[in-house]
């Protein structure tokens, strides 16, 4: 195989696993968002907003969204890990 067609091969697995890390990370920004604005009562006052948003992150969405921030950014570190591998 070609030394291109391997950086090819390299380059596509990396927006691979750069574009499936970045959908997670946008569901992992966007669903606490959309949750709380959902559920979100504007007569809370700052304080009992913030509680009831920490509290959120204990249920099994939070966790899901803090998990999917980390895989997505674990999958971007990976794909710039590839591309190291590209040769000149």
């Amino acid at each position: 195989m070609s030394k291109s067609a391997r950086n090819d091969r390299v380059r596509y697995r990396a927006t691979f696993l750069n574009t499936l890390g970045a959908s997670l990370v946008m569901v992992g920004f966007f669903l606490p968002g959309m949750r709380l604005y959902e559920g979100y009562d504007h007569r809370l006052s700052r304080s009992e907003a913030w509680s009831v948003s920490l509290r959120f992150f204990q249920t099994e969405p939070g966790a899901v969204s803090v998990t999917a921030l980390i895989l997505g950014f674990c999958l971007h570190f990976i794909a710039l890990h590839h591309l190291k591998k590209l040769q000149d």
